[in-house]
């Protein structure tokens, strides 16, 4: 891992991606920031006060593998594998519809990182067959509810808005509330399931 100055108060940590959410849980756990902010492969750090980049360098090398374990809430979301793209996903990955289904909703994702929406949460952990790029084309209005994959990738659409993931499921969970104590369901560093249902 990297850590270098990002400003006065702030610091930018380059890790692995996989490491993301450990590093993030012991970053909010030291309660030394007042602002943690993952991403994809970085977690930037903010702080009040006088910290050096020395003592944020220590407790990076304090995460280890063992950390990632213990991180996050399980949230199981109830989700109707119905989604327009799920023939085509099966075409073309060469799996059955079912063994598609079978695999993303027998995976445990991990939330990584917010973005492009307010509740869109980046989950990892997608296997690599079912790892397809986005669409060529992509969609002018993508409904709320909507579960897609694209290239490492899963999230749940948040809102209605445009898109060019692979849709391959819907749910009515409400991924994202603005008048909630906790507007998004999903917080970096929850596993996920994602659990077949038919209504």
């Amino acid at each position: 891992m990297i850590v270098s100055a990002y400003g006065w108060q702030a610091a930018l940590i380059e890790c692995d991606p996989n490491e993301v959410s450990a590093l993030s849980s012991t970053c909010l756990q030291s309660q030394l920031f007042t602002e943690v902010v993952p991403a994809e492969c970085t977690v930037l750090v903010c702080w009040d006060g006088e910290l050096s980049i020395a003592r944020i360098e220590q407790l990076v090398l304090s995460v280890t593998p063992a950390t990632e374990a213990n991180v996050g809430r399980l949230v199981e979301i109830p989700v109707r594998y119905d989604g327009q793209d799920l023939d085509e996903v099966a075409k073309l990955t060469g799996l059955s519809k079912s063994e598609v289904i079978e695999l993303h909703s027998g995976t445990t994702f991990t939330a990584a990182f917010a973005g492009f929406a307010p509740g869109f949460m980046y989950c990892v952990g997608l296997p690599k067959v079912l790892q397809l790029p986005r669409r060529s084309t992509p969609r002018v209005k993508v409904p709320a509810g909507s579960l897609a994959m694209a290239d490492t990738y899963t999230a749940i659409y948040p809102l209605n808005s445009p898109g060019g993931w692979n849709l391959i499921g819907t749910t009515d969970v409400q991924m994202f509330d603005a008048s909630a104590q906790q507007p998004s369901l999903l917080m970096p560093g929850d596993r996920v399931r994602f659990v077949p249902v038919s209504k």
